[in-house]
């Protein structure tokens, strides 16, 4: 099942702890989610909507003294399992937009310690394969040598990726 973004932060904030909706926006807030990944107030509430139409959330209402009633809402058993694997093939995949990977990083604490290296261990090959796609592109390219702006969209690219291999691999080496 593929999800967006959005589906997968809520059933990742669920996974812990129920919230009401406008608790959503207040966690989100504070980690500061907004700074890498597009997540607009009313989107949260429709997400909420599609996830339950689903049936991947429950939700009920709770009374808290001085309150109106609220929506509460929290996560089924069997969606733990989906989550946990779309955050491993968040972590494992290469996608051109970095926020997928940072979502799967942020939530990998929902993951076992070996299916997070793993994880790591598979986006780190599928960027070789990246990379080994554009350098052989690049050597095709009739004139990208001796172009600077062509030469500049394969080589920033490249060096991107070289960089994150680096980064996987020194954090590898440190937390596992």
């Amino acid at each position: 099942m593929n999800m967006t973004q959005i589906e997968v932060i809520l059933l990742s904030l669920l996974y812990d702890k129920d919230y009401y909706g406008y608790e959503f926006e207040t966690v989100i807030e504070q980690r500061n989610m907004r700074g890498w990944t597009d997540i607009g107030f009313s989107s949260i509430y429709n997400s909420l909507n599609k996830l339950e139409k689903k049936g991947y959330i429950g939700s009920r209402y709770e009374k808290e003294y001085g309150s109106p009633k609220r929506k509460v809402y929290f996560i089924k058993e069997e969606t733990k399992v989906i989550i946990r694997n779309q955050i491993i093939k968040m972590i494992s995949e290469y996608k051109n937009d970095p926020s997928e990977f940072d979502i799967g990083l942020l939530f990998s604490y929902l993951v076992t310690k070996e299916e997070f290296k793993k994880a790591l261990i598979n986006h780190k090959e599928n960027l070789k394969d990246r990379k080994e796609f554009l350098n052989k592109r690049y050597d095709q390219h009739p004139t990208a040598k001796e172009r600077p702006h062509i030469k500049a969209l394969f080589e920033r690219p490249i060096a991107f990726i070289d960089t994150e291999i680096s980064w996987i691999e020194n954090f590898i080496n440190e937390n596992f």
